[in-house]
């Protein structure tokens, strides 16, 4: 396995460790996520949205399905598991288990994360909240 595949798989072990934030030590000093379509974020930012998701689904684990590694690029498909004990964009915990497909593309700098772009199917994800 690559090195930036390495770094990529304790990208995202690591969120699951803390609870939403990204390991600090493997991303870079200029740090930027696209998430869902959103605005660009800083770490801090993706720390925070990180937190708001595992506020509601604290048990929160990503499972990396597939990777592709390019240059200084790498392609992660995985999907997102957890329960809904707690409030949620509006909804209220609903106790569902959810699983919620989803594709990151990190770019490195170094050694280090310095970009994320990230889709999921934030539709799937409501869907299955019953909403």
């Amino acid at each position: 396995m690559s090195s930036n595949k390495e770094t990529a798989v304790r990208f995202f072990e690591g969120q699951d460790r803390n609870k939403g934030a990204p390991l600090q030590e493997i991303c870079s000093p200029t740090y930027m996520a696209c998430i869902g379509g959103g605005p660009a974020i800083d770490l801090a930012g993706h720390t925070q949205f990180g937190e708001m998701f595992y506020a509601a689904f604290p048990d929160m684990s990503h499972r990396i399905d597939d990777m592709i590694a390019e240059g200084d690029k790498v392609t992660v498909r995985f999907t997102l598991n957890g329960t809904h004990r707690g409030e949620f964009m509006g909804v209220p915990a609903t106790g569902k288990s959810v699983s919620i497909p989803a594709l990151a593309l990190l770019r490195f700098e170094d050694g280090k994360v310095a970009e994320l772009w990230g889709e999921f199917n934030g539709l799937g994800l409501m869907q299955q909240l019953g909403t």
